[in-house]
């Protein structure tokens, strides 16, 4: 007869050091400059200037051209078109939303 495989521990004993063990207990030190080394003084804590301005000055009223006039509606073939392309989405939108219903109708009926 073969024998058997040893069976695997269940739980590491105490003594065995596991994963956080290797861990060190305390915090690692600071990246970068300690915060007690900032200047304490009024001058360092100011900001730099711009080197320049990020908008360009503002002119004192300038005169402004008025709005363009109105389109207006649509007339002769603009109108035709515009409605045979709408009627054609409303139709799309129709096809796909009876299509979808169909599906569902015929997914609801027993099978034999």
């Amino acid at each position: 007869m073969a024998e058997k495989a040893p069976k695997a521990k269940a739980k590491a004993s105490a003594s065995e050091k596991g994963v956080l063990a290797a861990l060190p207990s305390a915090r690692p030190p600071r990246l970068g400059a300690p915060r007690h080394a900032a200047p304490k003084h009024a001058a360092a804590r100011t900001r730099p200037r711009a080197v320049r301005s990020g908008a360009p000055e503002l002119k004192a009223h300038r005169a402004v051209d008025p709005p363009p006039k109105p389109i207006g509606a649509p007339k002769g073939t603009e109108l035709v078109t515009t409605a045979i392309r709408a009627t054609g989405e409303l139709a799309q939108i129709g096809f796909v939303v009876g299509g979808q219903v169909v599906k569902r109708t015929i997914s609801r009926l027993p099978r034999p």
